[in-house]
């Protein structure tokens, strides 16, 4: 009586090419069942790994063989390392088909499984298909450790990258794609606007992402968080340990989509060092100036409403609770717009201002360029102590877990002090050119928010007020205004009797106004943030 056989063939991805096609495997099959008489009831092919069961067409074959026991007698396949390359769960999954009455057995390495001693010759064939599998994957780790360290990103393409091999694109991180090339495709702006966005921090992170999202960026929050701790975009790859290689970082082959100074500030904002902008709780655009207000009678947040009339509909700022704030946006953006004009650089100190920033300048690479120094002369220490330690092990002075302790922590801390030198190295760039413009426009403040969009106006009330205004029916007041305004609004009575009649050297006149190198940092960013807001302004 004839058997009723399933077919079932495999290969996986890195051995197409090796001689053990599908096409090459069912053909054999198909020979071998002609031969024996056998009928052939279904194929399954599969191109996946054979280090477990867990593989779609398996499964389909094991759930079609179950549920026709009575008539299916054999499953074949060509090679025994085509049916698993894991001999504990090899001998499992044949007792499961056993116990159903079907033999599994292949046409290359045929057995008579009612013989015992073939159990032996069994097991050699399962155990070298194993073996195999071991050095297949041994392989494959010192391969991607080896393309990591010499820069190379050996996983699938991060968003914003394609990864190319020899100009053709690869979809996967596997053998081709070890030492592939990331390229930035279309979504690559994406990557380099959310960072810049989110080191402003001017808005929260989940803020920037709708705002992407809207923009056509397709990522989820989750995913959106993985990309802003990445630190391939800074044009860096991240060497895992291997062996007894610690963890490192290296410069990679790619093209960075940001500079390491903007990476380093994204990871300061998510460890929460600073935040000062707003969580946008709902955004409409007839209320730009909601999450900025409390009310002067209850304390309680301001929220708006539209209120219907005749024709059209009014918009209206007003208190949660039943006090009777009630103000129309037009008047508050004036009320707004008033703080804004106690906050304005007088024009007659302006050249004043303008040359102690730019003095201010000097002094902040002085101080970057001893930071640097500091943070060479510690390098040089781990890298020496490192040397100590490796010496202390070989004669046998320090016992292996202790020594492992000591080089995981002095390695650890070389990574940190490498990206900071790195950061200091490039982060000389002259902001000469922001001053002018920047404090032209904290002379008009004013205006410049009565002229700007719903995103301008709370771009402005995160950055220049660290927290809320008091509203009321008779207008607003601050409560605590950012530092940096602060400092370039202090004592201007004071310093515009300097610049009528007295004579003062500018260093003595920077340390009167406390302009330290942190603070003129701080100004330069804001100075910044308001520069693109102009450029954003100017191109709508």
């Amino acid at each position: 009586m004839n058997k009723n056989v399933l077919l079932y063939v495999r290969v996986s991805t890195d051995e197409q090419s090796e001689g053990f096609s599908l096409n090459y495997q069912e053909e054999s099959l198909k020979r071998f069942c002609g031969g024996m008489g056998f009928n052939i009831v279904k194929v399954y092919r599969e191109d996946h790994s054979a280090k477990d069961f867990s593989r779609p067409q398996w499964k389909e074959l094991r759930s079609f063989a179950k549920a026709n026991r009575k008539i299916v007698d054999k499953v074949l396949f060509a090679k025994w390392d085509r049916f698993s390359r894991n001999i504990e769960q090899a001998l499992t999954e044949m007792r499961l088909f056993d116990s159903m009455g079907i033999e599994l057995n292949a046409s290359e390495q045929y057995l008579d499984m009612s013989n015992c001693d073939n159990k032996m010759v069994l097991s050699i064939y399962l155990t070298a298909g194993e073996v195999e599998r071991d050095k297949i994957s041994s392989r494959t780790k010192s391969g991607t450790y080896q393309a990591k360290r010499e820069g190379y990103y050996a996983n699938r393409a991060p968003f914003g990258y394609d990864s190319f091999r020899d100009g053709y694109k690869s979809s996967r991180g596997m053998s081709k794609g070890k030492r592939s090339i990331l390229k930035p495709n279309e979504n690559a702006h994406f990557v380099t606007k959310a960072f810049k966005m989110v080191a402003m921090n001017i808005e929260s992170v989940e803020t920037t992402r709708r705002k992407l999202q809207n923009e056509g960026m397709k990522l989820e929050k989750s995913s959106f968080n993985r990309l802003l701790k990445n630190i391939v975009y800074a044009g860096k790859i991240e060497v895992p340990e291997y062996k007894k290689e610690p963890a490192m970082i290296v410069d990679g082959k790619h093209e960075p989509l940001i500079d390491l100074e903007t990476y380093n500030k994204v990871q300061e904002v998510y460890r929460g060092k600073k935040f000062k902008g707003s969580n946008q709780s709902c955004r409409n655009k007839h209320f730009p100036l909601r999450d900025f207000l409390i009310c002067e009678i209850c304390g309680k947040q301001i929220t708006g409403s539209l209120s219907t009339g005749r024709s059209k509909k009014y918009a209206y700022y007003h208190c949660r609770e039943k006090c009777k704030t009630r103000v129309s946006t037009e008047q508050a953006n004036i009320n707004v717009a008033s703080l804004f004009t106690d906050l304005q650089i007088n024009d007659n100190i302006k050249e004043l201002f303008m040359d102690i920033l730019k003095d201010s300048e000097s002094q902040i690479n002085g101080d970057r360029k001893g930071q640097l120094k500091i943070k060479i002369e510690r390098k040089k220490v781990l890298l020496e102590q490192l040397d100590k330690a490796d010496d202390m092990r070989l004669a046998n002075e320090l016992p292996s877990d202790r020594y492992k302790s000591i080089i995981d922590r002095y390695n650890t801390e070389l990574i940190n002090i490498n990206m900071e030198i790195e950061a200091l190295q490039c982060g000389e760039d002259s902001i000469k050119e922001y001053i002018s413009s920047g404090i032209e426009l904290l002379v008009n403040l004013d205006s410049l928010f009565a002229e700007s969009d719903y995103e301008g106006k709370r771009i402005m009330m995160g950055s220049l007020f660290n927290g809320k205004l008091l509203f009321g029916n008779s207008g607003c007041r601050t409560t605590t205004v950012n530092e940096v305004i602060n400092v370039l609004i202090r004592n201007n009575r004071e310093l515009r009797e300097i610049k009528n009649g007295q004579t003062v050297n500018k260093y003595n006149l920077s340390v009167k106004v406390q302009i330290t190198s942190e603070k003129s940092n701080e100004i330069y960013e804001e100075l910044l943030i308001i520069e693109n807001l102009r450029l954003e302004n100017k191109s709508k």
